[in-house]
């Protein structure tokens, strides 16, 4: 094969990416203006974790499910993950789990058992949800009026 193939190749696999993360990215906006729609007083809480450290020091909230179901996940800004949540009395089953460099291991992960907490959500507000060390507990706290624009 000649070198120009293989840039074709290598061009159609790189355009076939775009086309496939665009498509991936309209479905998933139309899929959110649904649920808007059907749920216009929905509420929104944002996962406070850090995903990706320079140095491998990360901590990661699972939510596992709200009001006993799978919930599917969005985004709420740049690189902040987020969930649905309807007004009033909500059970959420979370799980927190760090990950370190290590030192006999490529790396060590802790993964803490998934607890359930109870929360009070108002309408079309935002939340955001953490996890206190220190108490071992998750914190879920009504977010700023400035961060909700």
């Amino acid at each position: 094969m000649e070198m120009t193939q293989y840039i074709l190749i290598v061009g159609g696999i790189i355009l076939l990416s775009f086309v496939y993360q665009g498509v991936g990215m309209y479905i998933h906006s139309m899929s959110k203006k649904k649920y808007e729609s059907e749920n216009p007083d929905a509420s929104i809480m944002v996962i406070k974790d850090c995903q990706w450290h320079l140095l491998g020091f990360t901590n990661t909230i699972n939510c596992l499910t709200i009001n006993g179901e799978s919930q599917a996940q969005i985004s709420a800004g740049f690189g902040q993950r987020a969930y649905y949540v309807k007004p009033g009395a909500n059970i959420l089953e979370l799980q927190y789990e760090t990950q370190r460099p290590g030192i006999l291991h490529k790396w060590v992960r802790t993964t803490y058992d998934p607890q359930k907490i109870e929360v009070n959500v108002e309408p079309e507000k935002k939340y955001a949800i953490s996890y206190d060390k220190k108490q071992s507990s998750f914190v879920f706290e009504e977010l700023a009026q400035k961060e909700n624009n």
